[in-house]
């Protein structure tokens, strides 16, 4: 197998010789890349810093001599951006593993982004640690940070074994048998803990017709990796069961989702149901760092650090309207299917977050705000409920045959 080591040989070379050697111990070829920029290499590269310049459109010595550290920066990315992902088109990518501290990390891990889910992507990084934020490295791809411990600074006893941990485990990563490539149809759909009932239960009734489902979670990176997914035509249906993140969008909550959210399954056609489940709560930390403006509405502790605090009627108003304004723009069979007794776990009649004129006000907006082009259906049930899970099955049933048969005539 070849495994490519992404590292900056000027300052990183004794450790990225060494994790060269242990994947030659384990009987495979590395292929060593450096992105480096300014002192010498400490040990050869496969593909050395000025091919990598060349693939950005630039030379080394230019870029050394202009002295703008971001220019050189985003030039030696864009070209191991355009590096790896052409060695990944010829077959030669069985795996990629990188070490680095936070401008070496980011450069890596934009490397590793480009590749498809399923290469494994093993990042050793100083900045792997409870303080940062893995958002801006990982985005939504499959990438293991290993937190370094000790700095990148020589091989001692904390760095060999951490090394050599990293080497093997994206050699046994790749070793990995792909699974073979189902002939089911890929049906998306999203969760959190406070809808997992509802989504179980269409999963299971799903899954018995011979759809294979995936779960997204609704943390914003979750609805990102989906529709990403959706516009590389992996995806043949959507149920959008957990939307919550758009009410983190619009009122800033921690987990938003990205601004295009809600917009790829509408672009691509395929058939598509919106529920407002979890779009009644706003995540935010724990109780100590509610904003105080919050603070005398229903609020439940979820976990430790994350808070679910009630979205009040002007605010699911918003929610729907611009939940029906996505399906509004949209090309395929889609509809809005929407269970009147509460839309998470706790939003039921007796629990703390049920709020019937919050809950009436989505209901209400997307009467108003739907086109007629897009079924809206409403279900005397709690979101969690079976009879809710049963019509949402029965409806996505009947988009995938309109989508069958606007395929045939077009």
């Amino acid at each position: 197998m070849k495994i490519v080591i992404i590292g900056t040989l000027d300052t990183k070379g004794v450790e990225v010789g060494f994790i060269r050697d242990e994947i030659v111990s384990l009987g495979h070829t590395p292929v060593v890349i450096d992105p480096g920029l300014l002192g010498r290499p400490a040990i050869p590269a496969d593909i050395p810093r000025e091919e990598v310049a060349r693939a950005a459109g630039e030379q080394v010595a230019e870029l050394v001599a202009g002295g703008n550290k971001a220019r050189s920066q985003n030039a030696m990315i864009d070209g191991l951006v355009k590096v790896v992902s052409r060695l990944h088109e010829c077959g030669a990518v069985d795996g990629v593993v990188a070490l680095g501290g936070a401008q070496g990390t980011a450069m890596a891990t934009a490397a590793m982004r480009a590749l498809p889910v399923g290469i494994p992507k093993v990042m050793v990084s100083t900045v792997a640690c409870g303080k940062s934020t893995f958002g801006p490295y990982v985005g939504t791809k499959d990438i293991t940070m290993i937190h370094s411990v000790a700095d990148i600074l020589g091989l001692n006893q904390v760095t060999r074994r951490i090394l050599a941990q990293a080497a093997a485990a994206v050699v046994g990563m790749a070793a990995v048998e792909a699974a073979a490539q189902g002939e089911k149809e890929l049906v998306a759909i999203t969760q959190a803990g406070i809808t997992t009932p509802g989504v179980m239960a269409i999963k299971e009734r799903l899954e018995r017709l011979g759809c294979e489902v995936i779960a997204f979670h609704c943390n914003g990176i979750g609805g990102q990796a989906m529709e990403e997914l959706i516009l590389d035509g992996e995806i043949e249906g959507l149920i959008d069961f957990s939307p919550h993140e758009i009410a983190d969008l619009l009122f800033g909550g921690l987990m938003p989702a990205m601004p295009n959210r809600m917009k790829a399954a509408g672009q691509i056609g395929i058939p598509q149901i919106v529920t407002p489940g979890c779009t009644d709560i706003l995540l935010h930390g724990p109780p100590g760092e509610v904003p105080e403006a919050l603070c005398q509405r229903a609020c439940v502790q979820h976990t430790p650090t994350h808070t679910h605090v009630r979205t009040n009627p002007e605010e699911m108003a918003a929610v729907a309207r611009f939940i029906a304004g996505r399906l509004n723009g949209g090309t395929g069979p889609r509809a809005s299917v929407i269970p009147l007794r509460g839309f998470s776990m706790l939003n039921r009649q007796g629990q703390i977050l049920y709020d019937e004129a919050a809950n009436m006000a989505y209901v209400e907006t997307m009467r108003r705000e739907l086109s007629p082009e897009v079924e809206l259906i409403e279900v005397d049930a709690h979101i969690n409920d079976l009879e809710f899970a049963e019509e949402t099955v029965r409806a996505f049933l009947r988009l995938r045959e309109a989508a069958a048969r606007k395929a045939i005539y077009s």
